[in-house]
């Protein structure tokens, strides 16, 4: 080879070598979907019972031990998730959502559980911020994932429930049914409270629905305004929102009504209220999160919804919400 030309072909490797590479596609929630996906969302409860309806709904094959509580990867509504508790009160929801970020580095965070609430038993009331009073923070809930839920709430996989066995782990409990069919609620504000004066609530290993520190397997069978009063009020939702909002994850949290009105036993408040209907709570609460994957699900699916999956991809919140209430309202993208 001639000088020249040896001249001519490192200039022109010089110059390829200049040409940036074309950067990946951003990982986004719709790229949960299951089987070929590349991102997961982690769905998260506070004690076993809230956690249990949802393991009973999805297919999970193994089980990720993570600073001593498992966490259960598998799929639910064809999303790719992890399944996990945090432990009941704020210190257990921060440390734990803390650490399952790090180990799984979920697209999306959804939360599943109880509460108490002026609004009736077994409804599901899904809160646009959350604030913890001693701190005065307020925490708004994503934007995008308030519409998905918005719109997932109208196809839920089955109605919401409205009897309960009570007590809820008695063989013989008397039937007791709310004298009114369960909705859905989108609020303005959630309150999460720390009863346990900043400490960690221990669980017990074998210690049943509430306080036990693992969600049972399935039985094998052949800043916005602040609102003057929470509508819905917890111990963990505001931290694991907290955490998700610092890490740029985007969060919404499904809260039934264990304790609250419309009570045909009487008006009896927590805890009695909660012992008595934390199962048929808990059961809404998953329904309502299931269909929040399912419209994911649909999403990831839907070639016109890939501007929807492209500005969520970007983190482009606020116009993936608007996009999505404008197809909602002009085809049936999002509404079925």
């Amino acid at each position: 080879m001639t000088g020249v030309r040896r001249l001519g072909l490192a200039v022109l490797l010089a110059g390829l070598a200049a040409v940036p590479a074309r950067a990946a596609a951003p990982v986004g929630l719709c790229d949960t979907l299951g089987g070929s996906s590349s991102g997961l969302i982690l769905v998260l409860s506070a004690f076993p019972a809230e956690g249990a309806p949802l393991r009973k709904a999805g297919t999970f094959k193994k089980t990720v031990v993570l600073q001593g509580r498992n966490f259960y990867p598998g799929i639910l509504e064809g999303m790719h998730v992890v399944l996990g508790l945090t432990g009941i009160g704020m210190v257990n929801a921060a440390a734990t959502t803390e650490a399952a970020i790090g180990a799984f580095k979920p697209i999306a965070i959804v939360m599943s559980g109880v509460a108490g609430s002026s609004h009736r038993i077994a409804d599901v009331v899904v809160a646009s911020r959350w604030i913890e009073p001693p701190k005065k923070r307020h925490i708004p809930v994503n934007a995008a994932m308030l519409e998905v839920a918005r719109q997932g709430a109208t196809a839920l996989p089955a109605p919401l429930e409205h009897c309960a066995t009570v007590p809820p782990t008695s063989a013989t409990g008397a039937l007791v049914c709310m004298p009114f069919d369960p909705e859905v609620a989108f609020v303005d504000e959630g309150s999460t409270s720390d009863p346990y004066g900043g400490m960690a609530a221990p669980c017990s290993p074998g210690g049943g629905d509430v306080i036990g520190c693992d969600i049972p397997a399935p039985a094998v069978r052949a800043t916005a305004a602040v609102a003057a009063t929470p509508e819905v009020e917890d111990m963990e939702t505001a931290e694991v929102a907290r955490v998700a909002r610092r890490h740029g994850i985007p969060f919404v949290a499904m809260r039934a009504v264990s304790d609250g009105a419309g009570d045909p036993k009487g008006d009896r408040g927590f805890p009695a209220q909660f012992f008595d209907y934390y199962r048929l709570a808990a059961d809404n609460a998953a329904l309502v999160t299931r269909s929040v994957l399912a419209k994911v699900g649909r999403l990831a699916q839907d070639p016109a919804a890939k501007p929807v999956c492209r500005l969520l991809a970007r983190h482009r919140w606020t116009a993936a919400a608007k996009r999505l209430r404008t197809a909602s309202s002009n085809s049936p993208l999002t509404s079925q």
